[in-house]
């Protein structure tokens, strides 16, 4: 099984996306966003292959999340390395 790591980028992003999602909505929206996250986890474990490609660089995939919310990552037989949280309403020109 391949192990999930965060890159540091992602893990402020995550961290800023459940904070926001708190404070504007609801802990029980936290919650939930955080088991949309988990299964979308246990989808790419099984099968890192099956979520599209980025459109600015091929080595990365991309997983929506939410309407309002995209992660990205790539993989390797040991490792599954998520590279950032963007929100849909950001200019697409942020994606780093």
């Amino acid at each position: 099984m391949r192990n999930i790591e965060f890159t540091l980028r992602a893990e402020r992003s995550f961290e800023k996306i459940l904070s926001y999602i708190e404070t504007k909505w609801s802990t029980k929206r936290k919650i939930d966003f955080l088991k949309k996250f988990d299964k979308s986890i246990s989808a790419i474990l099984l099968h890192p292959e099956s979520f599209p490609y980025s459109e600015k660089n091929k080595m990365i995939r991309k997983c929506v999340l939410t309407r309002q919310t995209t992660f990205y990552y790539v993989f390797s037989s040991k490792q599954i390395t998520i590279i950032n949280f963007f929100g849909t309403r950001q200019d697409p020109n942020q994606i780093k």
